[in-house]
């Protein structure tokens, strides 16, 4: 796949993509930790990662990710979870779909930053 991660598709389509979170809460040379906070029915922004990070769920969680090529993914994130990711993935935006606010912290890993061309 030419564009295993999305971005040109994104482009094509005039999508500019937004930020990881609503708010930087602490960053320093190692971490950036953003907030992340969605009302019910809510949806951050299509964007992308380029650092492995860590999500602490605050509370809500029950979640939906659609990736710009339109794949839905239900993610469980109730509160107290913990999850790593450790792989570049696809332009994607993330959608609460329980009936209680979804908040969540995002640890980017800022030491690591992954390649956006495949071939590396």
């Amino acid at each position: 796949m030419a564009d295993p991660y999305g971005l040109k598709e994104a482009a094509d389509r005039g999508i500019a993509l937004g930020e990881v979170g609503q708010r930087v809460v602490l960053e320093n040379e190692h971490v950036r930790i953003w907030e992340i906070r969605l009302e019910p029915g809510q949806t951050i922004d299509f964007h992308i990662h380029h650092h492995p990070y860590v999500v602490i769920s605050l509370g809500g969680g029950e979640n939906d990710i659609e990736t710009i090529f339109g794949q839905h993914i239900k993610a469980e994130e109730p509160m107290g979870s913990t999850v790593f990711i450790n792989e570049m993935r696809a332009v994607h935006r993330l959608t609460n779909r329980a009936s209680i606010a979804y908040l969540s912290r995002l640890i980017e890993l800022k030491h690591i930053r992954w390649p956006t061309d495949p071939a590396g």
